[in-house]
């Protein structure tokens, strides 16, 4: 006769086999959008139209709000080659991150996911459908109250300008959201609480620890024996300081889609800012690729899918088809298990804190 212990066993098996679909199913569907992107920007008409354009100059913003000209006259054709040049090398360190993407889909079933030990790619797909399922249920939710999310102004019909637009802000606002607005305070934090360490002495070693936390608050932390996600788990391997970093830059990245004046309503504010955070939290967790991605998965994975099935149809109409029902059902029942998860978590803790009994720290990733 079953036990209950053997159904919850059966549960957490059937449901880690359906992560592991999305999963497998969302990196395959990451790397062909990845290609897709160029073949379709260099073989298109309005892509080739987009591609000969000429580009005099752009910005990149620091500390969220500071802009800094880059006085580079090129063709949008090549900026767009460089942007998803950048793709590829964010996309190679997340496969390669921790014991790997592949060592990771073997142990799939019988490992747990964390933050701390998980490789990034393989964990991607759950946080980033997760993220599209909570922004579907907040525009809802707002929207049926009269508070409008609104849409992007790009003031173009070509629909591969719109794409570098859209392609080169993963890599300009999480410079100026992420990497340099909490990155970068880290790493002099770092330099202080370290002053007199002898594995940091002289310029250059300084010097390379603040360029490392700017790549990954938690490789810089981890190299002084600060504590860290690895070694303290989520959330306390994320120091105070991190957290109001965190909190701000999610705050300004979220009133920065509004004031922009881009077209985005006061609704907008409050899925950004959720943006925001999660992209944060994967940032200090495992470095800038792993925003960047996140970013990238919102701004180019979706409509480089969109406009394959638009220009070829068949197979990748399905294929786009199936990446949206993926997203927002898969990302729905990841959201459930997660909460669910969290809310046993926080309510054993604090039970065991009201019996007295010596409690653990609370660890939901």
């Amino acid at each position: 006769m079953p036990t209950a212990r053997s159904g919850v066993t059966h549960l957490e098996a059937s449901l880690k086999a359906v992560a592991l679909i999305i999963i497998i199913f969302s990196a395959i569907t990451y790397l062909i959008s990845l290609a897709l992107g160029p073949v379709l920007f260099y073989s298109t008409s309005d892509g080739l139209a987009a591609s000969a354009q000429r580009i005099h100059g752009f910005y990149i913003e620091l500390f969220m709000v500071v802009p800094v000209p880059v006085p580079i006259a090129t063709s949008m054709g090549a900026l767009f080659a460089v942007i998803v040049a950048f793709f590829v090398v964010c996309m190679a360190l997340a496969w390669r991150d921790r014991e790997g993407f592949l060592n990771s889909v073997r142990g799939g079933l019988s490992k747990s996911i964390s933050l701390a030990k998980s490789n990034f790619l393989f964990i991607m797909p759950l946080v980033a459908s997760a993220l599209v399922a909570a922004t579907v249920i907040i525009s809802s939710f707002q929207e049926s109250q009269g508070v409008q999310t609104g849409n992007i102004n790009f003031g173009t019909t070509n629909q591969y300008v719109i794409l570098t637009e859209l392609s080169f802000a993963p890599l300009d606002e999480e410079f100026a959201f992420r990497i340099t607005s909490i990155g970068l305070i880290v790493g002099l934090i770092l330099l202080f609480l370290y002053r007199y360490d002898p594995r940091i002495k002289g310029l250059k070693n300084k010097a390379k620890l603040v360029l490392l936390a700017m790549f990954s608050p938690e490789l810089a932390k981890e190299r002084l024996g600060y504590r860290n996600i690895r070694a303290n788990g989520f959330p306390r391997g994320i120091s105070p300081v991190e957290w109001i970093l965190i909190v701000l830059t999610s705050l300004g990245f979220g009133l920065a889609h509004f004031l922009s004046g881009s077209g985005w309503d006061v609704g907008k504010v409050s899925t950004a800012f959720l943006a925001g955070l999660v992209f944060a939290i994967m940032y200090v967790s495992y470095g800038a690729y792993a925003d960047i991605l996140l970013h990238w998965y919102f701004n180019y994975y979706f409509d480089v899918l969109s406009y394959a099935g638009a220009a070829y149809g068949g197979v990748f109409n399905l294929l786009n088809d199936l990446a949206n029902y993926v997203a927002v059902l898969g990302g729905g029942l990841v959201l459930v298990v997660f909460l669910v998860y969290t809310a046993y978590r926080v309510g054993s803790y604090l039970a065991t804190r009201a019996s007295g009994s010596p409690v653990a720290p609370i660890s939901v990733a």
